[in-house]
């Protein structure tokens, strides 16, 4: 899907990420962070630490590809959050 999809989709599914936050536009070094971002001619997906530092999951030209894992990323954590509140 792509990055207005995957959007559309998170706000319509209302998907709970915990204490992540999501960052579309850049990469960053904040804690807790899951996230994709077209730098340097590829799409990052990537996701940091509790003390910071991030670390990249996935590096691909195919914007489809990376906001299909990014989905799945927060879609695991939205049912590992869910089965633990159960």
């Amino acid at each position: 899907m792509r990055k207005q999809e995957f959007l559309d989709r998170l706000k319509k599914e209302k998907l709970n990420m915990g204490e992540y936050i999501l960052v579309l536009d850049s990469i960053t070094n904040e804690s807790l962070v899951i996230g994709c971002a077209f730098d340097q001619g590829m799409w990052k997906v990537y996701k940091t630490r509790e003390r910071g530092g991030h670390y990249i999951i996935l590096e691909t030209q195919d914007e489809h590809e990376a906001f299909n894992l990014l989905y799945e990323l927060i879609l695991s954590r939205h049912n590992r959050l869910k089965e633990n509140h159960s």
